[in-house]
């Protein structure tokens, strides 16, 4: 029986160890959400890239929770194996690049979340370390802290990942967002079309908006610029949303149509390097965009815009089975016009997080830069406005599209081809 005289006994602790293991297991919980929250895009872009980041993800939780409910030396050794393999993955694909793959050699491009995922596996490998070397392990474990620690350390730990896990998901977002408000277009204009057109639907002028096309693109629908990437927005500061009326309608099916029929001649990557097409973007990125220097010159010196059989730019996907033509591009001069012969069905964009050097770009500013590489400068871009010929979310004139889900439309356009 405890008298109140008596001096109290000692506080409950708990081995270092143990609190330690709950801080790795809450860093490992966090790398398993960022794969988790990718794996889809890399679905999208290869089977064998979203199985992995499945598998790692599940293996990344499983190993969580061994850690807090069985921790062993085994355990230790396996949390080092798992996140190192995962380490020198990330370092080969954005040094050598895909090593398999649509687009082997094509060097992934480094962003904050993938970044903040391979510091805190990092952590876990170095954490695993410093418990499972002989002499440190049995240190550590010897180590006796209070109880209360169990819950604050970690608790702390989380509250620091969770800020940083927000930031990542934040900064990869785009691709989630794109893909979601795709299905939730897609969903609003199914069954509540006619073919060829309607307009029915009081919600949002033009929502309902269904134009059958002679391209593999498909249906042209009203754009959403909710898509608009990351560095981008729409050239207009005036929303464009008026319902296109019947002549308007017209023309964007002929607009598009005849873009495809003028294009084909460039299917082949080559027809267009020889028609004068150079990349200005690095030329085995997933997605890489050709100008013709003479037809924008053009342009420039007052030519016209919307030259379909001659446009300023084109886009190729870099697919298994080579470069597919996913885009015709049009590019108008700076501060020039900006025609929109579909009305709202046809809206025009600029970047603004371009880094440019000799009319190439050199890099993006960014999450990860804040800066462009020397020799050059961030510009917003004149306006330009795409007709793409494969099946992205949003038809053939959405305002752009995820690289993800430009490779995997080429994939299906070429596959069935």
């Amino acid at each position: 029986m405890y008298d109140a005289g008596d001096p109290p006994g000692p506080a409950p602790a708990v081995p270092l160890n143990r609190v330690l293991l709950c801080c790795l297991a809450v860093v490992s919980v966090a790398t398993a959400v960022i794969h988790f929250a990718v794996s889809g895009e890399h679905f999208q872009e290869y089977w064998l890239f979203g199985v992995f980041m499945l598998a790692v993800a599940w293996l990344q939780v499983a190993w969580a929770v061994l850690a807090v409910t069985r921790p062993s030396r085994a355990l230790l050794w396996a949390g080092i194996v798992l996140n190192a393999g995962v380490i020198v993955v990330y370092i080969v694909t954005r040094t050598a690049g895909d090593v398999v793959g649509p687009t082997p050699g094509d060097v992934e491009p480094v962003g904050f979340g993938d970044l903040l995922c391979t510091v805190l596996e990092a952590v876990v490998v170095a954490g695993c370390a410093l418990l499972g070397v002989a002499r440190t392990g049995r240190k550590v474990a010897r180590r006796q802290v209070p109880r209360g620690r169990l819950l604050a350390v970690p608790g702390a730990t989380a509250a620091v990942v969770a800020v940083l896990l927000s930031v990542a998901l934040v900064d990869g977002g785009p691709e989630m967002v794109m893909s979601m408000s795709a299905a939730s277009a897609s969903a609003s204009t199914s069954g509540s079309s006619v073919p060829g057109s309607s307009m029915s639907g009081p919600s949002m002028p033009g929502s309902s908006v269904k134009l059958a096309t002679a391209t593999p693109a498909g249906d042209i629908t009203m754009p959403d610029t909710s898509m608009a990437m990351p560095g981008m927005r729409m050239a207009s500061s005036t929303p464009c949303d008026a319902a296109p009326t019947t002549a308007q309608q017209q023309a964007a099916v002929k607009f598009v149509n005849t873009s495809w029929q003028d294009a084909r001649k460039y299917q082949s990557l080559a027809a267009a390097q020889a028609a004068g097409y150079v990349p200005i973007t690095p030329p085995r990125a997933r997605v890489v965009h050709y100008l013709n220097r003479a037809s924008y010159l053009a342009t420039l010196r007052g030519g016209p815009v919307l030259d379909l059989a001659q446009p300023q730019s084109l886009v190729y996907a870099n697919t298994a089975q080579g470069a597919v033509l996913v885009a015709a591009m049009f590019i108008t001069a700076p501060g020039g016009p900006t025609p929109q012969p579909g009305g709202c069905l046809t809206q025009w964009h600029v970047h603004t997080n371009l880094c440019l050097s000799g009319g190439r770009v050199a890099g993006v500013v960014g999450a990860v830069s804040s800066s462009c590489p020397a020799g050059s400068a961030n510009h917003v871009t004149p306006p330009m406005i795409h007709v793409w010929f494969v099946p992205i979310p949003g038809g053939p004139t959405a305002i752009d599209a995820t690289s993800a889900q430009v490779v995997r439309a080429a994939g299906q356009v070429s596959s069935t081809g």
